[in-house]
């Protein structure tokens, strides 16, 4: 029935509906208008007042029109039509921000859910975003997915969860439907805390600000229209300058390269070169075959910078009694190691392993600290990218890209020097005599930064049976020769030692008192630099880091 809407009572509720009311308030002279039954956000409707005069509310609407005293409404929308007639704006001044249940748990992450959490098709009609929360004790992946109908997930925004880390994101819903899906890679939570809300109004901003107040934001990736995204080093620069190859060369053709890569089979094992990769196999024909392949050179470890392997390798599936290996090591007289660090496959099971003085620290599946998840099995057999980053206190394994597990030397070294070589070998024992095989396409060793640092020089005049000019690897720039007499030879070893290899050799000089250079374009040296000045004196400044 009409209802009398302006009476000369402070303030009135007025029930024109089970679902409707209608509150009037003198004082303020604002109407509240509520939906209570289809849940809808409250409006608030300002009347500006110009007079009061009886007790009775006399408003005038832009000066131009009265409302009467007395004035009958039947409906909700009559109301409301009266209201936009009269220009008074409807502003809505709170939202209904619900919780989806069918997207939110605490029911941790186990082996008995496979490690998932899948939510429920929800409707997002009417709803501008999904804000999604996450607390729980293990690394998770966290997917927004969103279909046009419910069944078909065409959209989907991936987001990486780090334990125990503050995790809140808001997605624009573009979608009729969404749904929220959490996994880990075979971890189990004890804890697990999801929720998702779904808002009408959102503005996806950062949800909170710094102590500037200013917008708290951070950029986790850049990626390029290609999906080629640019990464840090272990140091925090940005991998904006040129990778330099220290190590390795390309298996092109069917002869493998003697002066990059060395050999070593036992028992008919074989290291075969064809179609742009190498074969390294333990084959059949006898038991306990072995085959190693490693490169000649070693990579020089410069301070500042972070060096880094990388190979893109086919392992075949784990076999009793085979041991694999691939990564970096050294040892005095390759292929026999006693430093270094690499991925392993020692019958099914895969590990990561430092070595130190011929001491292993190995961390096997079940138990890695990335955010590939704890457990690593060798089970798809196709080629994957195998990465190992390292610095004098860190050493990174990474597969296609994702970090499998970190090794921090906090109290100790992990290995006794930081030069390798590339290395792989496949070893049967036990008397087996199954293949079991490496296929690698390509592998290196790449530090990340420039190839010349700070070179050094050193003068020596006279004679000398052998001076020491540095221990390990390094580069041989130039050498600057004076005061010559004759028959003076001068000789550059890479050794501790006036023996060995020899990296450079005047040959016996005449006499020459006008100085001269000679330009070595940076030769390397892999054990050290020694420089011996024989038979008769001569001046010698050499330059080299």
């Amino acid at each position: 029935m009409p209802v009398n809407l302006w009476n000369k009572t402070n303030s009135v509720e007025i029930d024109i509906n089970p679902n409707l009311k209608y509150t009037v308030s003198k004082g303020g002279y604002d109407v509240i208008y509520e939906d209570t039954g289809n849940n809808t956000p409250y409006v608030y409707v300002v009347l500006r007042s110009k007079a009061l005069i009886d007790d009775t509310i006399k408003l005038d609407f832009r000066e131009c029109a009265i409302m009467p005293d007395e004035t009958l409404f039947s409906t909700a929308t009559e109301l409301r039509d009266k209201l936009l007639e009269w220009n008074i704006p409807l502003q809505k001044v709170r939202q209904d921000v619900t919780a989806d249940d069918g997207n939110s748990s605490t029911t941790n992450l186990s082996a008995s859910n496979l490690y998932s959490f899948a939510g429920t098709s929800i409707s997002t009609l009417g709803v501008n975003a999904i804000q999604v929360s996450l607390f729980a004790d293990q690394n998770c992946t966290v997917n927004v997915q969103q279909s046009p109908d419910g069944t078909n997930w065409d959209i989907i925004d991936t987001y990486k969860y780090y334990a125990s880390t503050n995790f809140g994101i808001t997605v624009q819903a573009i979608n009729s439907y969404a749904k929220v899906v959490v996994t880990t890679n075979s971890l189990t939570t004890t804890v697990f805390r999801l929720q998702t809300c779904l808002c009408p109004i959102v503005e996806a901003v950062p949800r909170t600000l710094d102590q500037y107040g200013n917008f708290k934001v951070a950029v986790n990736k850049i990626t390029d229209l290609y999906g080629f995204s640019s990464e840090n080093t272990p140091m925090g620069e940005l991998r904006t300058v040129i990778p330099t190859r220290l190590v390795g060369a390309t298996f092109e053709g069917t002869t493998l390269d003697s002066n990059f890569w060395g050999n070593s089979v036992a028992n008919n094992g074989t290291v075969t070169q064809a179609n742009a990769q190498v074969t390294v196999a333990t084959n059949i024909t006898s038991a306990n075959g072995s085959a190693k392949l490693y490169s000649v050179r070693r990579a020089r470890y410069v301070s500042g910078y972070c060096t880094m392997f990388r190979m893109v390798a086919k392992i075949t599936a784990g076999a009793t009694n085979n041991k694999r290996r691939w990564g970096i090591a050294y040892g005095a007289t390759m292929p026999t190691i006693t430093d270094g660090a690499y991925f392993e496959l020692n019958g099914s099971t895969f590990s990561v392993v430092t070595l130190k003085g011929s001491a292993e620290e190995r961390t096997s599946s079940g138990s890695f600290n990335g955010t590939m998840g704890a457990t690593y099995a060798n089970t798809t057999i196709v080629a994957k990218t195998y990465e190992i980053y390292w610095t004098n206190s860190k050493v990174y394994f990474v597969i296609n890209g994702e970090i499998l597990h970190t090794v921090s030397a906090t109290t100790d070294t992990w290995a006794n020097t930081m030069g390798f070589h590339v290395y792989m070998d496949s070893v049967n024992s036990g008397g087996v005599q199954t293949n079991n095989v490496i296929f690698c396409r390509v592998a290196s060793i790449r530090r990340l930064g420039p190839l010349i640092s700070q070179p050094i020089s050193n003068y020596q005049s006279g004679t000398t049976a052998g001076l020491v000019l540095k221990y390990g690897a390094g580069n041989l720039h130039s050498v600057i020769i004076s005061g010559v007499v004759n028959n003076s030879v001068v000789t550059l070893y890479d050794n501790t030692a006036a023996s060995g290899t020899v990296i450079w050799s005047s040959g016996a000089m005449g006499t020459n008192t006008v100085p001269f250079a000679i330009d070595l374009k940076g030769l390397p040296f892999y054990t050290g630099l020694t420089l011996v000045i024989a038979t008769a004196a001569s001046d010698c400044t050499v330059i080299y880091e």
